[in-house]
């Protein structure tokens, strides 16, 4: 029996790309067809490596550590949030001037709201003096507690305070 003959490397890496044929089936058999396709395969692999290289390890460290040194200034903050704040009323107000049924049902909800308010108040009011009739001291401590905690939660999350003379 003669052994088939390899067949051409075009052929054999096209047929590699489109997955099937008869030059793979031979390059399964044969021990030099298939280091060939191996040698590909690794020089492949290679060339992707070599066009996406991937960051050096201390990349993240360096990005964090002169995001730390140089902080946002607080002003450009406090504007930014200013105009995002600006930006959404005229958008809301725009939208109730241009929608004759928003404006409407805004209406109805104020004048709702003016007249049965009264009885919600009244209803809240009635509610807390049941409460501190029956559990003042605990209700005092409770709220005590969570303002002085919010308070210095929000404390530590401002920071300091800087000076006149430092802004």
């Amino acid at each position: 029996m003669t052994p088939h003959p390899c067949p051409d490397l075009e052929l054999l890496f096209a047929e590699l790309e489109a997955g099937e044929g008869p030059a793979l089936d031979h390059a399964a058999e044969c021990e030099a067809c298939a280091a060939v396709l191996e040698e590909h395969r690794l020089m492949e692999n290679d060339l992707y490596r070599l066009s996406d290289p991937l960051p050096p390890p201390s990349f993240v460290a360096n990005v964090m550590a002169r995001v730390a040194a140089e902080p946002v200034p607080q002003r450009r903050e406090v504007w930014s949030g200013v105009a995002i704040l600006l930006t959404s009323l005229m958008g809301g107000l725009g939208y109730l001037l241009m929608n004759d049924q928003a404006l409407g049902h805004l209406g109805t909800g104020v004048a709702s709201f003016l007249f049965e308010g009264r009885l919600f108040v009244e209803g809240v009011l009635s509610g807390a003096h049941a409460l501190w009739a029956t559990a003042g001291l605990a209700v005092a401590t409770t709220l005590a507690f969570l303002l002085l905690s919010s308070l210095y939660g929000l404390k530590r999350l401002a920071g300091s305070v800087p000076t006149p003379f430092e802004a």
